[in-house]
């Protein structure tokens, strides 16, 4: 008989076949050397030997990640390698072994636990999804320590990989030849796994909790579009989703050829479509894929992994070549959005009980002002290179812009003083990401070109849930009626102003709900370079009319489930 299971959709896409169970070799966690605490130097000896081993590796897999994924899904493997490098990190290994006199596992597996307790006890995004980065690092330096052999999946047919989890360099280096797509107890739809499997075109569910009963070589359907996950499949279902399996890779072939398309309704009206990027490597993909421009260039990359602050005028340069190798398609740059889930250690921000409430974006800029003042300046130096949009992170109140805009008056004039060149077109915008900011809408759009709303952290602020608390994933999953009813209010207030405005969270991607923003009146989208041709095949096909329409539908009901259904039965 066939089991139903849920879980949290991953990667997209249908797989079938039939189940593995991975289980990766448990190390003993029993001391390995007994002499430790007589010879601290032989301990600490073979954790640098171990460390080394785990550097190289850790390198290979982001050169081979970077070869086969692109470079922005590197990174998840270069943060692994500052952790590696990470002093903290290191001095505290080290004091386990020589002052604790600890043998070299234990004194790694303390070290690990520490950090990820510290982690845990912020409570913020980015340091809930570093706890599997530690533990993935943990377990790569004890393996080492101890002797012993990476756990590796042994497949000798294509199967659904099936686990109490994977890391990132577990997902990684899945075999694309045997891994049909995989399901995992745990895990959550915006960790580095998820990200992977995403890049690596696997369907892939997580979140369902205990799989122990489910045998090896049981028949598997994988739905990581739903969420949905059947064992054990009657007949009739095989064959329903072998026929929706094949219309998805259709689909896929199909959108290759909108790659290089304009970005038009079937009624002809333009809806820009813009990708997403975190530093110059992810050029290549953006005009790849045929993106009218880049909707958020996050240039937080530049003040990361360093021990001092980039100056003007490398900040200069960076932004000087994106807005020439952009070929005057317009480049919205936000300026710097740190603290919360992104720490600076030169900025030497207080620990915060809740990050992501705290200190941050446009509030740290604000307050540290000769941070903000030199990014504005390099803004303003590179924007005759393009056409630049300069856009403002987590404004709140309508007094958080105006000083912002004082700011850049200032500096604008100080340029001009020094007779430095300086476009006359560049735009002001906005992110709509605080609710705040949505409610005070009319009165914040007379003062800006643009809003640009992020759909990411508009939902966890609206929703009140972190969306790397798996307990309230329930609350981040898909577009809720009240976050839907904000983007139509901030919809609204720009259209009375004549400003224009565009999503830039992850929903913008979505390949059903983003007709919703555009019935509502967005005109620009932006999205990962790899979504866009296949937004633009689903835009071709529809008209504003219809998508009016399907908004209007859509706001009256009553749950995120009930709004992906709808517009989802709209495509069936």
């Amino acid at each position: 008989m066939a089991v139903m299971l849920q879980g949290i959709p991953a990667s997209a896409g249908i797989a079938i076949g039939p189940a593995f169970f991975f289980e990766p070799a448990v190390l003993n966690q029993e001391p390995l050397s007994a002499g430790c605490a007589e010879d601290p130097e032989n301990e600490w000896y073979r954790f640098t030997l171990a460390l080394d081993k785990a550097r190289d590796e850790v390198a290979a897999l982001r050169d081979k990640t970077a070869a086969e994924l692109g470079p922005e899904k590197a990174e998840i493997f270069a943060s692994h390698l500052s952790i590696l490098k990470d002093p903290e990190f290191l001095a505290e290994v080290r004091r386990n072994i020589f002052e604790s006199h600890k043998d070299a596992a234990s004194a790694v597996r303390e070290t690990g636990d520490m950090f990820i307790g510290l982690m845990k006890q912020l409570e913020d995004e980015l340091f809930t999804g570093r706890i599997h980065d530690i533990e993935d690092i943990v377990g790569r330096l004890v393996q080492h320590i101890a002797g012993s052999e990476a756990s590796s999946l042994a497949l000798v047919q294509p199967s659904v990989v099936a686990a109490v989890d994977l890391t990132p360099s577990q997902t990684a280096q899945l075999d694309r030849n045997l891994v049909l797509g995989f399901i995992t107890e745990g895990g959550s739809a915006v960790s580095h796994s998820s990200i992977l499997a995403r890049s690596l075109g696997l369907p892939a569910v997580v979140g369902l909790g205990s799989l122990q009963a489910l045998a090896q070589g049981t028949t598997i359907i994988v739905d990581g579009t739903s969420g949905k996950v059947i064992l054990d499949p009657e007949p009739e279902m095989l064959m329903d989703y072998e026929k929706k399996r094949r219309v998805y890779e259709l689909e896929l072939g199909l959108i290759k050829e909108y790659a290089g398309k304009p970005s038009l309704t079937r009624d002809g009206t333009i809806i820009e479509i813009a990708a997403n990027i975190g530093s110059l490597k992810d050029l290549e993909a953006v005009q790849r894929n045929g993106a009218d421009g880049i909707g958020l260039f996050r240039t937080e990359f530049m003040f990361m992994d360093r021990t001092t602050m980039p100056t003007e005028d490398e900040q200069f340069e960076v932004y000087k070549h994106v807005l020439s190798r952009m070929q005057g398609k317009p480049v919205v740059i936000r300026t710097l959005d740190v603290g919360g889930d992104k720490q600076i250690p030169y900025i030497h921000l207080e620990p915060e009980t809740n990050p992501f409430l705290g200190l941050r974006a446009i509030r740290l800029c604000l307050q540290q002002e000769t941070l903000f003042r030199t990014q504005i300046r390099a803004l303003l130096r590179a924007s005759p290179y393009g056409k630049l949009r300069i856009l403002l992170p987590m404004i709140a109140t309508l007094e958080e812009l105006k000083k912002a805009k004082a700011l850049l008056a200032e500096e604008t004039a100080a340029l001009k003083q020094q007779q430095i060149p300086i476009s006359d077109d560049w735009e002001l915008g906005i992110m709509i990401e605080i609710p705040s900011a949505a409610l005070i809408a009319e009165s914040l759009a007379s003062e800006v070109d643009f809003f640009s709303i992020g759909t990411n952290d508009l939902t966890q602020y609206t929703m009140a849930a972190d969306r790397m608390n798996r307990s309230v994933a329930y609350l981040n999953q898909g577009l809720s009626p009240a976050v839907l009813r904000l983007v139509e209010m901030t919809a609204r207030a720009a259209k009375a102003q004549g400003i224009w405005i565009g999503v830039c969270g992850e929903l913008a991607g979505d390949p059903d709900l983003f007709t919703l923003f555009v019935g509502l009146g967005v005109t620009e989208l932006s999205m990962g370079a790899a979504a866009i041709p296949r937004i633009r095949s689903r835009l071709s096909k529809i008209t504003i009319g219809e998508a009016e329409h399907w908004a209007q539908q859509a706001r009256n009901l009553h749950s995120s489930e009930a709004i992906h259904t709808f517009i989802s039965g709209v495509f069936s």
